[in-house]
């Protein structure tokens, strides 16, 4: 059904409802005080409450199906379905998670029957090959929901990548060929935006794995949905492009700390933002830089995307790696004039 001509102002009407309802739930949350204390890798040191995610989720879920419906595009189908699905169990089990603190094998069993959820209705890159697509796409998922989890840990950070990722995905989704992610972007950007001034630059109240493993699932989501539906030879860039910030600093991390010997599963203030803000450096500044990262990546993408693949490729990853090295550089830096012991 063709959109009419009132239908994209009804539907930037919802938008707004979808940021304050979003903001009037986290308020809620707020006053519910499910406490966050501070532990080995906070960078807060009193206790914070934490669900902000709630009013997220609850707001996207409630407002997309009608922001679909007026611009024209149907949720009845198969992989609209199936990611709504699976980004509803992983928001429940991961705000259970909030409350009562399961193991980690708990929230991966979650995390990769979202997964294979989402796979299930089509969303997958096929390749190199059709079979080993679906296992790239897997571990993709299960990777990008954890990576937006760990990244969760400075004000503002998380939510503020995202906002300015949707946001790009909703200003060049046409020029990638993908319109059918305008609409969804801009509304997770709005869900977001409500939400974001409760926490930065000061954080009356946290995501929580409500918030951040269900954006980085949609995130995920949304990246393999590029690879398979761009018209651009190499539009497939943009996911992993606008993700590259969080993808550079959790590879680096785990790399690190399994050269070490340090487990891997056990809770630390290693990643590169945290090394940062624990040398002093203004959690602010951090933030804005590492939205900064994520529209770099953006413009990468867009450079990229008439490149044939491998040209693209080749192109891309060091444009991409340069101010991520450069990240690093400062850290050690940092850390060399104000030591923070080991990290």
């Amino acid at each position: 059904m063709p959109m009419l001509l009132s239908d994209p102002i009804l539907a930037v009407f919802c938008l707004l409802c979808a940021a304050f309802f979003a903001a009037g739930l986290v308020r809620v949350m707020i006053n519910l005080a499910v406490l966050d204390h501070p532990g080995h890798r906070s960078a807060h040191e009193t206790p914070v409450p934490k669900g902000g995610g709630v009013g997220v989720m609850a707001s996207f879920f409630l407002f997309f199906p009608l922001v679909q419906d007026i611009t024209g595009h149907s949720v009845l189908q198969a992989d609209v379905i199936l990611t709504a699905v699976a980004t509803a169990l992983l928001a429940c089990v991961s705000w259970a998670d909030d409350l009562y603190q399961w193991p980690a094998s708990i929230k991966l069993v979650a995390q990769t029957a979202a997964a294979a959820l989402v796979i299930a209705g089509g969303t997958a890159t096929s390749w190199p090959a059709p079979s080993y697509g679906l296992v790239l796409s897997l571990f993709w998922l299960v990777f990008i929901t954890n990576a937006v989890n760990f990244m969760d840990g400075l004000n503002g950070l998380i939510s503020g990548c995202l906002i300015v990722g949707n946001l790009f995905v909703a200003a060049t989704g046409t020029y990638f060929g993908l319109p059918d992610l305008v609409w969804p972007a801009l509304m997770l950007a709005g869900c977001l935006c409500g939400f974001l001034p409760f926490n930065f630059p000061k954080a009356r109240i946290f995501l929580g794995d409500v918030g951040s493993q269900g954006c980085g699932l949609l995130a995920g989501t949304a990246a393999l949905y590029m690879t398979r539906h761009t018209s651009q030879p190499s539009g497939w860039v943009l996911g992993p492009a606008l993700l590259s910030p969080l993808i550079f600093d959790v590879l680096f991390t785990l790399v690190r700390r399994k050269l070490a010997g340090h487990s891997l599963m056990q809770a630390h203030r290693g990643h590169l933002y945290q090394v940062l803000h624990r040398s002093g450096m203004n959690p602010v500044l951090i933030t804005l830089c590492e939205c900064g990262f994520v529209l770099w990546g953006g413009m990468v993408a867009v450079y990229t995307a008439p490149f044939l693949p491998l040209k693209a490729a080749c192109v891309a990853m060091p444009l991409l790696a340069l101010p991520q090295l450069g990240w690093l550089a400062l850290a050690i830096i940092r850390t060399r004039r104000h030591p923070v012991g080991p990290w």
